[in-house]
Protein backbone atom coordinates (compact mmCIF):
# COMPACT_ATOMS: atom_id res chain seq x y z
CA UNK A 1 0.00 0.00 0.00
CA UNK A 2 1.09 3.56 -0.73
CA UNK A 3 0.64 6.53 1.70
CA UNK A 4 -0.88 8.50 -0.13
CA UNK A 5 -1.23 12.14 1.46
CA UNK A 6 -5.42 12.33 2.56
CA UNK A 7 -6.48 15.64 0.14
CA UNK A 8 -8.30 18.12 2.72
CA UNK A 9 -11.56 18.23 3.12
CA UNK A 10 -13.18 21.52 1.36
CA UNK A 11 -15.99 23.64 4.25
CA UNK A 12 -19.61 23.51 2.98
CA UNK A 13 -19.11 27.48 3.00
CA UNK A 14 -16.75 27.00 0.12
CA UNK A 15 -18.79 25.20 -2.36
CA UNK A 16 -19.74 26.33 -5.31
CA UNK A 17 -23.39 25.58 -4.82
CA UNK A 18 -23.67 27.94 -2.10
CA UNK A 19 -21.71 30.49 -4.19
CA UNK A 20 -24.22 30.80 -7.15
CA UNK A 21 -27.65 30.10 -4.92
CA UNK A 22 -26.35 33.20 -2.55
CA UNK A 23 -25.34 35.49 -5.66
CA UNK A 24 -28.63 34.23 -7.56
CA UNK A 25 -31.34 35.63 -4.18
CA UNK A 26 -28.82 38.93 -4.42
CA UNK A 27 -29.30 39.35 -7.72
CA UNK A 28 -33.02 38.76 -7.27
CA UNK A 29 -32.81 41.04 -4.47
CA UNK A 30 -31.11 43.89 -6.46
CA UNK A 31 -33.71 43.72 -9.17
CA UNK A 32 -36.99 44.02 -6.66
CA UNK A 33 -34.80 47.29 -5.05
CA UNK A 34 -34.51 48.65 -9.18
CA UNK A 35 -38.55 47.63 -9.34
CA UNK A 36 -39.68 49.98 -6.63
CA UNK A 37 -38.97 53.03 -5.84
CA UNK A 38 -36.43 53.57 -2.95
CA UNK A 39 -37.26 56.22 -0.15
CA UNK A 40 -33.58 57.39 0.45
CA UNK A 41 -33.30 58.14 -3.29
CA UNK A 42 -36.69 59.73 -4.19
CA UNK A 43 -38.71 60.37 -1.19
CA UNK A 44 -41.80 58.22 0.12
CA UNK A 45 -44.19 59.74 -2.27
CA UNK A 46 -42.36 57.87 -5.75
CA UNK A 47 -43.40 54.96 -3.63
CA UNK A 48 -47.34 55.89 -3.29
CA UNK A 49 -47.43 57.91 -6.89
CA UNK A 50 -45.76 54.23 -8.29
CA UNK A 51 -47.88 52.00 -6.49
CA UNK A 52 -52.02 51.95 -5.15
CA UNK A 53 -52.15 53.06 -1.49
CA UNK A 54 -52.25 49.47 0.30
CA UNK A 55 -49.50 48.20 -1.62
CA UNK A 56 -47.00 50.95 -0.80
CA UNK A 57 -48.22 50.61 2.74
CA UNK A 58 -47.21 46.97 2.34
CA UNK A 59 -43.84 47.77 0.41
CA UNK A 60 -42.79 50.24 2.87
CA UNK A 61 -44.03 48.29 5.77
CA UNK A 62 -42.01 45.21 4.98
CA UNK A 63 -38.92 47.61 3.97
CA UNK A 64 -38.96 46.33 0.29
CA UNK A 65 -38.81 50.74 -0.23
CA UNK A 66 -35.51 50.59 1.52
CA UNK A 67 -34.48 46.98 0.39
CA UNK A 68 -30.76 47.77 0.59
CA UNK A 69 -30.51 48.46 4.08
CA UNK A 70 -33.28 45.66 5.29
CA UNK A 71 -31.98 43.10 7.50
CA UNK A 72 -32.65 40.20 4.69
CA UNK A 73 -30.14 42.12 2.10
CA UNK A 74 -27.76 42.39 5.39
CA UNK A 75 -27.87 38.29 5.56
CA UNK A 76 -26.97 37.94 1.86
CA UNK A 77 -23.61 40.15 2.39
CA UNK A 78 -22.70 38.70 5.13
CA UNK A 79 -23.20 35.15 3.66
CA UNK A 80 -21.40 36.26 0.38
CA UNK A 81 -18.44 37.59 2.78
CA UNK A 82 -18.32 33.99 4.37
CA UNK A 83 -18.64 32.11 1.28
CA UNK A 84 -15.67 34.16 -0.25
CA UNK A 85 -13.27 33.84 2.59
CA UNK A 86 -14.00 30.26 2.85
CA UNK A 87 -13.43 30.07 -1.24
CA UNK A 88 -10.17 32.05 -0.90
CA UNK A 89 -8.36 30.61 2.30
CA UNK A 90 -8.93 27.19 1.22
CA UNK A 91 -8.84 27.42 -2.66
CA UNK A 92 -7.34 30.17 -3.99
CA UNK A 93 -4.60 31.41 -1.37
CA UNK A 94 -2.83 28.17 -0.74
CA UNK A 95 -2.25 28.02 -4.81
CA UNK A 96 0.36 31.54 -4.89
CA UNK A 97 2.89 28.04 -2.79
CA UNK A 98 2.90 27.19 -6.70
CA UNK A 99 4.64 30.14 -7.54
CA UNK A 100 7.64 28.50 -5.58
CA UNK A 101 7.73 25.54 -7.68
CA UNK A 102 11.40 25.04 -9.40
CA UNK A 103 10.66 23.50 -12.85
CA UNK A 104 12.29 19.86 -13.40
CA UNK A 105 14.79 19.16 -15.80
CA UNK A 106 13.62 16.80 -18.93
CA UNK A 107 14.72 14.10 -21.30
CA UNK A 108 13.95 14.22 -24.75
CA UNK A 109 11.84 11.52 -24.44
CA UNK A 110 9.87 13.22 -21.81
CA UNK A 111 9.73 16.51 -23.74
CA UNK A 112 8.21 14.36 -26.77
CA UNK A 113 5.03 14.04 -24.52
CA UNK A 114 4.34 17.41 -23.87
CA UNK A 115 1.59 19.09 -25.53
CA UNK A 116 3.79 21.01 -28.21
CA UNK A 117 6.91 19.25 -29.09
CA UNK A 118 9.50 19.40 -31.92
CA UNK A 119 12.88 17.77 -32.42
CA UNK A 120 15.91 19.12 -34.52
CA UNK A 121 18.69 17.28 -35.50
CA UNK A 122 21.96 19.03 -35.17
CA UNK A 123 24.21 17.19 -37.04
CA UNK A 124 27.51 18.80 -37.48
CA UNK A 125 26.22 21.34 -35.61
CA UNK A 126 27.85 22.60 -32.34
CA UNK A 127 25.72 21.64 -29.01
CA UNK A 128 26.82 24.29 -27.20
CA UNK A 129 26.09 26.86 -29.88
CA UNK A 130 22.69 25.65 -30.38
CA UNK A 131 21.94 25.75 -26.16
CA UNK A 132 23.08 29.51 -26.50
CA UNK A 133 21.18 30.43 -29.39
CA UNK A 134 18.14 28.82 -27.67
CA UNK A 135 18.93 30.60 -24.32
CA UNK A 136 19.32 34.16 -25.96
CA UNK A 137 16.26 33.89 -28.35
CA UNK A 138 14.04 33.15 -24.92
CA UNK A 139 15.83 35.84 -23.11
CA UNK A 140 14.66 38.25 -25.65
CA UNK A 141 11.19 37.26 -25.41
CA UNK A 142 11.33 37.71 -21.42
CA UNK A 143 11.53 34.13 -20.43
CA UNK A 144 13.34 33.36 -16.96
CA UNK A 145 15.60 30.95 -18.37
CA UNK A 146 17.84 28.03 -16.58
CA UNK A 147 20.50 25.76 -17.64
CA UNK A 148 21.58 22.46 -16.73
CA UNK A 149 24.55 21.09 -18.96
CA UNK A 150 22.20 20.16 -22.08
CA UNK A 151 18.99 20.52 -20.77
CA UNK A 152 17.21 24.33 -20.06
CA UNK A 153 13.98 25.33 -18.45
CA UNK A 154 12.30 28.49 -19.26
CA UNK A 155 9.28 30.37 -17.59
CA UNK A 156 7.28 33.02 -18.80
CA UNK A 157 4.11 35.14 -17.29
CA UNK A 158 4.78 33.34 -13.79
CA UNK A 159 2.55 36.19 -12.27
CA UNK A 160 -0.09 36.10 -13.99
CA UNK A 161 -0.53 33.08 -12.06
CA UNK A 162 -1.57 35.80 -9.36
CA UNK A 163 -4.71 36.78 -11.05
CA UNK A 164 -6.85 34.75 -9.08
CA UNK A 165 -5.56 35.57 -5.78
CA UNK A 166 -5.39 39.58 -5.89
CA UNK A 167 -9.13 39.01 -7.65
CA UNK A 168 -10.35 37.44 -4.97
CA UNK A 169 -8.26 40.08 -2.07
CA UNK A 170 -10.44 42.87 -4.71
CA UNK A 171 -13.63 40.86 -3.90
CA UNK A 172 -12.93 40.45 0.11
CA UNK A 173 -12.26 44.14 -0.04
CA UNK A 174 -15.64 45.13 -2.15
CA UNK A 175 -17.65 43.00 0.67
CA UNK A 176 -15.71 44.75 3.35
CA UNK A 177 -16.42 48.35 1.98
CA UNK A 178 -20.24 47.33 1.40
CA UNK A 179 -21.11 45.75 4.98
CA UNK A 180 -19.43 49.18 6.56
CA UNK A 181 -21.58 50.99 4.05
CA UNK A 182 -24.76 48.95 5.15
CA UNK A 183 -23.90 49.20 8.76
CA UNK A 184 -22.54 52.37 9.57
CA UNK A 185 -23.95 54.18 6.54
CA UNK A 186 -27.09 56.32 5.69
CA UNK A 187 -28.52 58.46 2.66
CA UNK A 188 -31.72 60.04 2.62
CA UNK A 189 -33.95 62.69 -0.22
CA UNK A 190 -36.29 65.95 1.35
CA UNK A 191 -37.85 68.29 -0.51
CA UNK A 192 -36.96 71.41 0.70
CA UNK A 193 -38.73 75.00 0.57
CA UNK A 194 -36.80 78.25 -0.30
CA UNK A 195 -35.68 79.48 2.55
CA UNK A 196 -36.47 76.49 4.82
CA UNK A 197 -33.61 74.19 6.72
CA UNK A 198 -33.59 70.03 6.00
CA UNK A 199 -33.41 68.11 9.15
CA UNK A 200 -31.40 64.36 9.08
CA UNK A 201 -33.84 63.20 11.42
CA UNK A 202 -37.06 64.57 10.00
CA UNK A 203 -36.20 63.65 6.11
CA UNK A 204 -36.83 60.20 4.62
CA UNK A 205 -33.88 58.61 5.02
CA UNK A 206 -32.46 54.87 4.89
CA UNK A 207 -32.27 53.06 8.33
CA UNK A 208 -29.10 53.55 10.55
CA UNK A 209 -28.12 50.38 11.87
CA UNK A 210 -25.12 51.52 13.78
CA UNK A 211 -23.98 54.77 14.99
CA UNK A 212 -25.95 58.23 14.60
CA UNK A 213 -27.41 60.78 12.11
CA UNK A 214 -25.86 64.13 12.54
CA UNK A 215 -27.50 66.84 14.48
CA UNK A 216 -26.51 69.70 11.73
CA UNK A 217 -29.04 71.04 9.00
CA UNK A 218 -28.92 72.20 5.75
CA UNK A 219 -30.69 75.35 4.79
CA UNK A 220 -31.82 76.63 1.23
CA UNK A 221 -30.86 79.84 0.44
CA UNK A 222 -31.58 80.19 -2.76
CA UNK A 223 -32.37 77.84 -6.00
CA UNK A 224 -33.09 78.02 -9.97
CA UNK A 225 -33.49 76.44 -12.97
CA UNK A 226 -31.54 76.92 -16.10
CA UNK A 227 -33.68 76.21 -19.79
CA UNK A 228 -32.34 75.30 -23.13
CA UNK A 229 -34.19 77.80 -25.35
CA UNK A 230 -36.73 74.93 -25.97
CA UNK A 231 -38.12 75.58 -22.48
CA UNK A 232 -35.90 71.64 -21.16
CA UNK A 233 -34.58 72.18 -18.11
CA UNK A 234 -30.86 72.15 -18.63
CA UNK A 235 -29.43 72.15 -15.06
CA UNK A 236 -30.64 72.86 -10.98
CA UNK A 237 -28.91 74.77 -8.67
CA UNK A 238 -29.25 75.18 -5.17
CA UNK A 239 -27.16 77.54 -2.39
CA UNK A 240 -27.13 75.99 0.66
CA UNK A 241 -25.76 76.55 4.20
CA UNK A 242 -25.05 73.77 6.68
CA UNK A 243 -26.00 75.38 9.88
CA UNK A 244 -25.82 73.68 13.48
CA UNK A 245 -28.68 73.38 16.02
CA UNK A 246 -28.12 77.33 17.23
CA UNK A 247 -28.43 78.53 13.52
CA UNK A 248 -24.76 79.13 13.24
CA UNK A 249 -23.46 78.60 9.60
CA UNK A 250 -20.99 76.53 9.45
CA UNK A 251 -20.60 76.04 5.68
CA UNK A 252 -22.02 77.48 2.58
CA UNK A 253 -21.99 76.72 -1.37
CA UNK A 254 -23.58 75.75 -4.64
CA UNK A 255 -24.64 72.51 -5.81
CA UNK A 256 -26.12 71.04 -8.86
CA UNK A 257 -26.44 67.93 -10.23
CA UNK A 258 -23.57 65.55 -10.42
CA UNK A 259 -21.97 69.01 -8.10
CA UNK A 260 -22.35 68.07 -4.20
CA UNK A 261 -21.73 69.55 -1.28
CA UNK A 262 -20.05 67.93 1.26
CA UNK A 263 -18.96 68.17 4.98
CA UNK A 264 -18.37 65.98 8.02
CA UNK A 265 -18.01 62.93 5.50
CA UNK A 266 -21.85 63.39 4.33
CA UNK A 267 -22.23 64.44 0.42
CA UNK A 268 -25.42 66.11 -0.26
CA UNK A 269 -26.55 66.09 -4.28
CA UNK A 270 -29.00 68.22 -6.52
CA UNK A 271 -31.80 65.48 -7.08
CA UNK A 272 -34.76 67.31 -8.18
CA UNK A 273 -36.38 70.72 -9.21
CA UNK A 274 -39.81 71.72 -9.38
CA UNK A 275 -42.29 74.53 -8.03
CA UNK A 276 -44.24 74.24 -4.85
CA UNK A 277 -46.61 77.20 -5.27
CA UNK A 278 -46.71 80.70 -6.31
CA UNK A 279 -47.94 83.62 -4.50
CA UNK A 280 -50.43 85.87 -5.70
CA UNK A 281 -52.59 89.07 -4.20
CA UNK A 282 -55.94 90.07 -4.56
CA UNK A 283 -56.49 93.87 -4.41
CA UNK A 284 -53.48 93.58 -1.22
CA UNK A 285 -54.26 90.27 -0.21
CA UNK A 286 -52.13 87.92 -0.47
CA UNK A 287 -52.58 84.38 -1.43
CA UNK A 288 -50.59 80.96 -2.07
CA UNK A 289 -52.12 78.68 -4.53
CA UNK A 290 -50.56 74.86 -4.53
CA UNK A 291 -49.29 74.49 -8.62
CA UNK A 292 -49.67 71.02 -10.60
CA UNK A 293 -47.07 70.30 -13.06
CA UNK A 294 -48.92 70.38 -16.39
CA UNK A 295 -45.66 68.76 -18.72
CA UNK A 296 -43.15 71.48 -19.00
CA UNK A 297 -44.92 73.81 -16.96
CA UNK A 298 -46.81 74.45 -13.19
CA UNK A 299 -50.68 75.51 -13.43
CA UNK A 300 -52.47 76.52 -10.73
CA UNK A 301 -56.30 76.98 -10.52
CA UNK A 302 -58.73 79.44 -9.06
CA UNK A 303 -62.67 78.97 -9.84
CA UNK A 304 -64.21 82.25 -10.14
CA UNK A 305 -67.71 80.61 -10.25
CA UNK A 306 -69.08 77.75 -11.43
CA UNK A 307 -68.31 78.08 -14.86
CA UNK A 308 -65.42 80.26 -14.93
CA UNK A 309 -61.98 79.24 -13.86
CA UNK A 310 -58.67 81.46 -13.65
CA UNK A 311 -55.39 79.40 -14.66
CA UNK A 312 -52.33 80.74 -13.40
CA UNK A 313 -49.24 79.04 -15.91
CA UNK A 314 -45.17 79.36 -14.76
CA UNK A 315 -42.10 77.95 -16.68
CA UNK A 316 -39.91 78.59 -13.82
CA UNK A 317 -38.90 81.08 -11.00
CA UNK A 318 -37.84 84.00 -13.17
CA UNK A 319 -40.02 84.10 -16.61
CA UNK A 320 -43.43 85.57 -17.06
CA UNK A 321 -46.45 84.15 -15.29
CA UNK A 322 -49.68 83.32 -17.96
CA UNK A 323 -53.07 84.26 -16.80
CA UNK A 324 -56.00 82.16 -18.19
CA UNK A 325 -59.26 82.15 -18.23
CA UNK A 326 -61.36 78.54 -18.68
CA UNK A 327 -65.04 78.34 -20.03
CA UNK A 328 -67.12 75.01 -20.93
CA UNK A 329 -68.27 76.83 -24.19
CA UNK A 330 -64.94 77.82 -25.04
CA UNK A 331 -62.63 75.91 -27.52
CA UNK A 332 -59.38 76.69 -25.58
CA UNK A 333 -58.22 78.33 -22.63
CA UNK A 334 -57.86 82.05 -23.65
CA UNK A 335 -54.52 84.36 -22.55
CA UNK A 336 -55.75 87.40 -19.70
CA UNK A 337 -52.41 88.47 -19.17
CA UNK A 338 -48.60 87.76 -18.52
CA UNK A 339 -46.55 89.38 -15.66
CA UNK A 340 -43.30 89.22 -14.25
CA UNK A 341 -42.88 89.05 -10.40
CA UNK A 342 -43.51 92.43 -8.77
CA UNK A 343 -45.93 93.20 -11.83
CA UNK A 344 -50.15 93.37 -11.17
CA UNK A 345 -52.93 94.04 -13.59
CA UNK A 346 -56.89 95.40 -12.94
CA UNK A 347 -59.31 92.76 -14.13
CA UNK A 348 -62.56 94.35 -13.86
CA UNK A 349 -62.91 95.45 -10.23
CA UNK A 350 -59.66 93.42 -8.78
CA UNK A 351 -56.42 93.89 -9.20
CA UNK A 352 -54.01 91.02 -9.26
CA UNK A 353 -50.32 91.37 -7.93
CA UNK A 354 -47.99 88.06 -9.36
CA UNK A 355 -45.83 88.01 -5.90
CA UNK A 356 -43.12 85.32 -6.48
CA UNK A 357 -42.81 81.77 -7.52
CA UNK A 358 -41.84 79.48 -4.34
CA UNK A 359 -39.68 76.22 -5.74
CA UNK A 360 -38.94 73.05 -4.03
CA UNK A 361 -35.32 71.93 -4.13
CA UNK A 362 -35.33 68.54 -4.04
CA UNK A 363 -31.86 67.43 -1.80
CA UNK A 364 -30.63 63.75 -1.62
CA UNK A 365 -27.93 63.05 1.04
CA UNK A 366 -25.29 59.82 1.49
CA UNK A 367 -23.15 59.10 4.02
CA UNK A 368 -20.96 56.24 2.73
CA UNK A 369 -17.86 55.40 5.36
CA UNK A 370 -17.20 52.00 3.18
CA UNK A 371 -16.53 54.19 -0.14
CA UNK A 372 -12.51 54.72 0.19
CA UNK A 373 -12.64 50.55 0.99
CA UNK A 374 -14.62 50.09 -2.38
CA UNK A 375 -12.28 52.37 -4.72
CA UNK A 376 -9.39 50.27 -3.11
CA UNK A 377 -11.23 46.47 -3.83
CA UNK A 378 -12.07 47.59 -7.48
CA UNK A 379 -7.98 48.99 -8.06
CA UNK A 380 -7.12 45.35 -6.55
CA UNK A 381 -10.07 44.15 -8.90
CA UNK A 382 -8.60 45.76 -12.01
CA UNK A 383 -4.85 44.52 -11.49
CA UNK A 384 -6.24 41.38 -10.90
CA UNK A 385 -8.19 41.09 -14.25
CA UNK A 386 -4.72 42.78 -16.33
CA UNK A 387 -2.72 39.73 -14.99
CA UNK A 388 -5.56 37.45 -15.78
CA UNK A 389 -4.28 38.18 -19.46
CA UNK A 390 -0.83 37.03 -19.15
CA UNK A 391 -0.14 33.24 -20.14
CA UNK A 392 2.13 31.31 -17.81
CA UNK A 393 4.52 29.55 -20.41
CA UNK A 394 6.51 26.70 -19.58
CA UNK A 395 9.42 25.45 -21.86
CA UNK A 396 12.37 22.32 -21.98
CA UNK A 397 14.93 21.77 -24.07
CA UNK A 398 16.98 18.79 -24.16
CA UNK A 399 19.97 18.55 -26.53
CA UNK A 400 20.78 14.18 -26.85
CA UNK A 401 22.81 11.95 -28.46
CA UNK A 402 20.40 9.20 -30.31
CA UNK A 403 23.72 7.44 -31.43
CA UNK A 404 23.07 4.13 -29.18
CA UNK A 405 21.33 4.48 -25.62
CA UNK A 406 20.86 0.72 -24.72
CA UNK A 407 20.55 1.38 -21.23
CA UNK A 408 17.84 4.01 -21.63
CA UNK A 409 14.50 2.80 -19.48
CA UNK A 410 12.18 5.19 -21.80
CA UNK A 411 12.53 3.32 -24.70
CA UNK A 412 9.76 1.51 -25.90
CA UNK A 413 8.47 -0.81 -28.65
CA UNK A 414 5.80 1.08 -30.89
CA UNK A 415 3.14 -1.74 -32.84
CA UNK A 416 1.81 0.69 -35.67
CA UNK A 417 -1.84 1.07 -36.16
CA UNK A 418 -3.81 -0.40 -38.79
CA UNK A 419 -5.92 2.27 -40.93
CA UNK A 420 -8.74 0.17 -41.69
CA UNK A 421 -10.61 -0.66 -38.52
CA UNK A 422 -11.77 -3.43 -39.93
CA UNK A 423 -8.60 -5.24 -40.13
CA UNK A 424 -7.85 -8.07 -38.10
CA UNK A 425 -3.86 -8.54 -36.86
CA UNK A 426 -2.86 -12.24 -37.59
CA UNK A 427 0.75 -13.12 -36.30
CA UNK A 428 1.11 -16.70 -38.22
CA UNK A 429 -1.32 -18.67 -39.61
CA UNK A 430 -1.32 -21.60 -37.57
CA UNK A 431 -3.21 -24.03 -36.47
CA UNK A 432 -1.78 -25.08 -33.13
CA UNK A 433 -2.70 -23.19 -30.59
CA UNK A 434 0.19 -24.13 -28.53
CA UNK A 435 2.50 -22.31 -30.80
CA UNK A 436 4.17 -18.79 -29.16
CA UNK A 437 5.14 -15.94 -30.56
CA UNK A 438 8.20 -14.02 -29.31
CA UNK A 439 9.02 -10.27 -30.56
CA UNK A 440 12.81 -10.05 -30.16
CA UNK A 441 13.89 -6.56 -29.51
CA UNK A 442 17.08 -5.32 -31.04
CA UNK A 443 19.72 -4.03 -29.19
CA UNK A 444 19.43 -0.58 -30.54
CA UNK A 445 16.56 1.03 -28.77
CA UNK A 446 16.24 3.59 -31.19
CA UNK A 447 14.57 0.78 -33.62
CA UNK A 448 10.80 0.92 -34.16
CA UNK A 449 8.90 -2.61 -34.40
CA UNK A 450 6.04 -2.05 -36.73
CA UNK A 451 2.89 -4.29 -37.25
CA UNK A 452 1.57 -4.84 -40.60
CA UNK A 453 -1.51 -6.37 -40.77
CA UNK A 454 -3.28 -8.07 -43.87
CA UNK A 455 -6.96 -7.75 -44.82
CA UNK A 456 -7.27 -11.33 -46.74
CA UNK A 457 -7.39 -14.32 -44.82
CA UNK A 458 -4.32 -16.08 -46.64
CA UNK A 459 -1.59 -18.04 -45.61
CA UNK A 460 0.61 -15.12 -45.40
CA UNK A 461 1.67 -14.31 -42.46
CA UNK A 462 1.63 -10.77 -41.21
CA UNK A 463 5.23 -9.35 -41.35
CA UNK A 464 7.12 -7.42 -38.62
CA UNK A 465 9.35 -4.70 -40.25
CA UNK A 466 12.01 -2.73 -37.88
CA UNK A 467 12.68 0.85 -38.95
CA UNK A 468 15.17 2.77 -36.95
CA UNK A 469 15.47 6.62 -36.04
CA UNK A 470 18.63 8.29 -37.31
CA UNK A 471 21.77 8.54 -35.33
CA UNK A 472 23.50 11.52 -34.12
CA UNK A 473 22.78 14.49 -31.97
CA UNK A 474 18.47 15.61 -31.57
CA UNK A 475 17.60 18.88 -29.47
CA UNK A 476 14.37 18.73 -28.23
CA UNK A 477 12.00 21.52 -27.67
CA UNK A 478 8.66 22.03 -26.08
CA UNK A 479 6.06 22.73 -23.14
CA UNK A 480 2.26 23.98 -22.44
CA UNK A 481 0.96 27.16 -22.17
CA UNK A 482 -2.51 27.12 -20.38
CA UNK A 483 -4.12 30.17 -22.41
CA UNK A 484 -3.12 31.73 -26.30
CA UNK A 485 -2.54 28.11 -26.68
CA UNK A 486 -2.33 28.85 -30.75
CA UNK A 487 0.29 31.42 -29.92
CA UNK A 488 2.60 29.29 -28.24
CA UNK A 489 2.51 27.04 -30.37
CA UNK A 490 3.61 29.39 -33.08
CA UNK A 491 6.49 30.96 -30.60
CA UNK A 492 7.81 27.13 -30.43
CA UNK A 493 7.76 26.73 -34.39
CA UNK A 494 9.52 30.41 -34.82
CA UNK A 495 12.48 29.38 -32.61
CA UNK A 496 12.31 25.86 -34.36
CA UNK A 497 12.13 27.66 -37.95
CA UNK A 498 15.36 30.51 -36.55
CA UNK A 499 17.28 28.08 -35.08
CA UNK A 500 17.28 25.93 -38.30
CA UNK A 501 18.56 28.96 -40.44
CA UNK A 502 21.40 29.29 -38.05
CA UNK A 503 22.04 25.59 -38.23
CA UNK A 504 21.83 25.16 -42.29
CA UNK A 505 20.86 22.08 -43.86
CA UNK A 506 22.14 19.06 -42.07
CA UNK A 507 20.58 15.95 -43.47
CA UNK A 508 20.40 12.58 -41.38
CA UNK A 509 22.18 9.43 -42.27
CA UNK A 510 20.51 7.49 -44.42
CA UNK A 511 19.34 4.08 -42.17
CA UNK A 512 17.87 1.16 -44.49
CA UNK A 513 16.85 -2.59 -42.47
CA UNK A 514 16.96 -5.61 -43.81
CA UNK A 515 13.77 -7.09 -45.25
CA UNK A 516 12.50 -10.33 -45.85
CA UNK A 517 9.72 -11.26 -47.49
CA UNK A 518 7.88 -14.75 -46.09
CA UNK A 519 6.82 -17.15 -48.49
CA UNK A 520 3.37 -19.00 -48.05
CA UNK A 521 2.19 -22.26 -46.91
CA UNK A 522 1.97 -23.24 -50.89
CA UNK A 523 5.49 -22.05 -51.61
CA UNK A 524 6.93 -23.92 -48.98
CA UNK A 525 5.04 -27.06 -49.88
CA UNK A 526 6.20 -26.70 -53.79
CA UNK A 527 9.99 -26.19 -52.76
CA UNK A 528 10.44 -28.84 -50.71
CA UNK A 529 8.41 -31.61 -52.75
CA UNK A 530 11.16 -30.78 -55.42
CA UNK A 531 14.15 -30.73 -53.20
CA UNK A 532 13.61 -33.49 -51.49
CA UNK A 533 15.51 -37.17 -52.86
CA UNK A 534 12.15 -39.08 -51.34
CA UNK A 535 9.53 -40.81 -52.33
CA UNK A 536 6.19 -38.85 -53.14
CA UNK A 537 4.30 -39.88 -50.29
CA UNK A 538 7.19 -39.12 -48.03
CA UNK A 539 7.57 -35.44 -49.85
CA UNK A 540 4.22 -34.58 -49.21
CA UNK A 541 4.62 -35.63 -45.61
CA UNK A 542 7.62 -33.76 -44.64
CA UNK A 543 6.50 -31.18 -46.81
CA UNK A 544 3.69 -30.53 -44.92
CA UNK A 545 5.44 -30.82 -41.53
CA UNK A 546 8.32 -28.25 -43.08
CA UNK A 547 5.52 -25.60 -44.35
CA UNK A 548 3.97 -25.45 -40.79
CA UNK A 549 7.03 -25.59 -38.88
CA UNK A 550 7.69 -22.32 -41.13
CA UNK A 551 4.58 -20.70 -40.10
CA UNK A 552 5.05 -20.97 -36.66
Amino acid sequence: MTNEPTPKKISVFASLEMAVTFMSLTAITVLIGAWCPQEAVVGREKVFEAFAPDVAKFLIKYGVSDIFHSPWFLFLIAMLTLNMVAVSFQRVFPKVKLLKQVMPFLKGRQIENMPVARKIYLGNYSSSAAMSFVVNELAKRKFTVKVDDQSLTAESGKYGRLAATITHIGLLTLLAGVTVTSWTGYSGFQPVLLGETMSMSGSQHSKLWIGKLPTWGVRVDSTRRENYPSGEPKQWYSNLSIVDEKGKVLKQGEISVNNPLSYDGTDIYQSSWGIDAVEVSFNGHPQRMQVQPMGKRYAAFLPLDQSTVFIFSVLDTTAPMRVFAKRPDWEAPKLISELKPGESVTLGTVKLKFDRVIPVSGLQYKNDPGLVTVYIAFAFIMVGVMLAAIPHRHIWVSVEDRSGNEDDPDRTLQLGAVEDPDATLKLNNVADPDVTLKLSATEDPDVTLKLNATHEPTETPARIEATHEPAGTYLFIGGKSLKAKTGFEKLIDKLVESLSQQIGPQAPPAVTAAKSEPKSFNDRLAETLENSPASHDEKLVAAGADAHSGDS
